[in-house]
This record gives structure tokens, C-alpha cells and sequence, in this order.
């Protein structure tokens, strides 16, 4: 099921359509992003990307393994 909803992002209003699970995935990153101070941005935007590095590694120690 979809979920639709409108945002505004740094003044900006955006009417976006996402599917359910991700929208609940994605929640509270969306409501940081409202009105952030560009502080609160950056931080969000680096917070994301060392998840995502850290994943990314934690994959490819799991793949080496799996090719052992």
C-alpha cells in the first residue's frame, strides 16, 4: 500500500508517494529534514553515510567469506 504525503524542505513543498514499509523506515529522517538548521543536515547526511559505509563493509567481510 501506498502512502502519500506533502513535504516541505527548506521552504520547498514537495507531494511525494511512498510505499508503506518505507515510509515507516524513512519517518523520522522526514521529520528531522522539516526545518532543519544546516547543523541538523549535515549531521543527518553524514550519520547516513557512515551507516551506509558500515553496512558496506560489514557485506563485503560476508562476501570474502563466502568465497573462501
Amino acid at each position: 500500500m501506498k502512502k502519500r504525503l506533502s513535504i516541505s524542505v527548506m521552504g520547498e513543498k514537495f507531494e511525494i508517494e511512498l510505499e508503506e514499509d518505507f515510509f515507516e523506515f524513512v519517518k523520522e529522517d522526514l521529520i528531522k529534514i522539516q526545518n532543519p538548521t544546516p547543523r541538523e543536515l549535515l549531521f543527518l547526511i553524514l550519520e547516513k553515510n557512515k551507516k551506509e559505509y558500515t553496512l558496506n563493509k560489514k557485506l563485503e567481510k560476508l562476501l570474502k567469506k563466502i568465497e573462501l
